[in-house]
């Protein structure tokens, strides 16, 4: 999968414009599926005035920008510049004690953003913890349909899920975790 470069430049400015929102909970344990995809793109032209940027992917695409007054430390950002464009996603089945609490969805978001004077970096993490019941189990297509506060969903089962030890009427938890970084580096000579 590429990251188109508009793509990277929406989400630049999306990274390092929100302010921070916090809130931590460690996992429970479980397991469950990870994919992510990564890109490096090199900044060709800044105009500090006008607050353009011009990035070029490896294959030569150059896209430009105009970066919003929100978008701190551009005056890091120089000619020759990497850019690199993380975005990563996770699912996991965990399984909560039959004394678990009620169902329903949580969603927090974590942003980070480097200090002024540093060269830009910025990490938006969002997190959605689902509560449900299983309602419908079906090992062979590994598959599970749970109903929570607001209805039913159908969900297909990473193969790494021990499916034994999963029963119809069991409170899960299902949590979601979706992470886009950006940074800025000078490369190495």
């Amino acid at each position: 999968m590429k990251l188109s470069l508009s793509c990277a430049g929406m989400l630049l400015l999306l990274v390092i414009s929100f302010s921070a929102i916090a809130e931590k909970k460690a996992p429970i344990g479980g397991r469950g599926m990870a994919a992510g995809i990564s890109e490096v793109v090199t900044v060709t032209a800044v105009d500090q005035k006008s607050r353009e940027v011009t990035l070029r992917s490896a294959d030569g695409e150059e896209n430009s920008f105009v970066a919003g007054d929100e978008v701190r430390n551009l005056e890091q950002v120089k000619v020759g510049d990497e850019v690199t464009i993380t975005y990563a996603e996770a699912l996991a089945v965990r399984l909560f004690p039959a004394a678990a609490g009620s169902k329903g969805m949580i969603e927090k978001t974590e942003v980070s953003r480097s200090p002024v004077g540093a060269k830009p970096y910025g990490m938006i993490t969002r997190h959605v913890e689902i509560t449900a019941r299983v309602i419908e189990l079906d090992p062979k297509s590994r598959t599970a349909t749970l109903e929570g506060k607001n209805g039913s969903v159908t969900l297909h089962v990473a193969d790494d899920v021990d499916l034994t030890k999963v029963s119809v009427n069991d409170t899960v938890r299902v949590d979601y975790l979706e992470r886009i970084s950006i940074s800025v580096d000078t490369p190495k000579k």
